[in-house]
């Protein structure tokens, strides 16, 4: 039976902030499953080395497609693509930073997706379509009115928009991570409309691996209780306590707490039963902890 979003031509593609290279992942996919005949990749545009060095090792490509840093590229030197994406820096817009904004004269790294907004005005020919994401959190009051510039600009350059937020967890991952999408088409008459999620009945505990290296492991199976909270010391530093609700921990999701953690979201513990959390990108390696049972 033929594929009725089956499409016969090479979609070119554009990736700005592009990290490892996840959306060039996600066409691989769409051109494995023969939604799309196929893809090539145009440019990519990232300043970290490893980052850099990984997305070529893991799309197999020279490093010679990186553009390097946005602020650097002029759009009239740009090729053509059918498509560009670019998930710009959300440090200064999510909770976890000091949420400093992404007005365009700020200077934040969060306001370096005005970068894209300028090299649509510099390009020579538009692209069909451009997909920005980042933290749910764009959409809330404090930074509305900056959003809403940003999709003017947008508008004024003749795009429709469609725009969402999205929880991993209603696409069968799970982990619970909500990102704002933002999809701009440059024809009028073409419909846009996202996918509805149908849930996750995954937890955890379908990915965790059963036989782990204990280094990794925060704890020793010995614990205390403590006013009905079943109370954990870290290895080689007792005087550290994670404190858990047994029935929590039954229930998935959030079941206790480090005790030590100054960070609300890197103090949560989490119950191997539940979903995973988003990752916070603090630059320490106090995150997150996952409660696990012994095998």
């Amino acid at each position: 039976m033929t594929n009725k979003n089956y499409s016969e031509s090479t979609i070119k593609v554009g990736t700005f902030f592009s990290g490892i290279g996840a959306p060039e992942k996600a066409f691989q996919k769409l051109k494995d499953e023969k939604i799309i005949k196929d893809y090539t990749l145009e440019f990519f545009s990232e300043i970290d080395k490893n980052a850099i060095k990984s997305f070529c090792a893991i799309h197999n490509i020279d490093e010679s497609l990186n553009l390097g840093s946005i602020t650097e590229i002029k759009g009239e030197n740009l090729p053509y693509c059918d498509i560009w994406i670019g998930g710009f820096p959300c440090q200064d817009i999510s909770f976890a930073g000091k949420m400093k904004g992404f007005d365009f004269k700020s200077s934040t790294r969060s306001s370096l997706g005005w970068e894209m907004i300028r090299l649509l005005k510099e390009v020579n020919e538009k692209p069909k379509y451009v997909i920005f994401e980042n933290v749910a959190n764009i959409t809330s009051k404090a930074f509305k009115n900056t959003l809403d510039l940003f999709k003017q600009d947008l508008i004024s350059l003749g795009y429709t928009l469609y725009d969402r937020v999205l929880n991993a967890i209603d696409y069968g991952v799970p982990q619970t991570r909500k990102r704002y999408f933002l999809v701009a088409i440059l024809d009028k008459n073409k419909e846009f409309s996202f996918i509805e999620g149908t849930g996750c009945a995954k937890t955890l505990l379908d990915y965790l691996e059963r036989e782990v290296d204990e280094k990794y492991y925060l704890t020793t199976s010995k614990y205390k209780i403590v006013n009905n909270k079943i109370i954990f010391n870290k290895k080689n530093n007792p005087d550290r306590e994670y404190e858990v609700d047994l029935k929590k921990y039954n229930t998935g999701g959030v079941c206790g707490k480090d005790k030590s953690c100054k960070f609300a979201q890197s103090s949560r513990v989490f119950s191997q039963k539940g979903y995973a959390p988003t990752l916070t990108a603090n630059n320490t390696s106090d995150n997150c902890k996952i409660l696990v049972e012994e095998v």
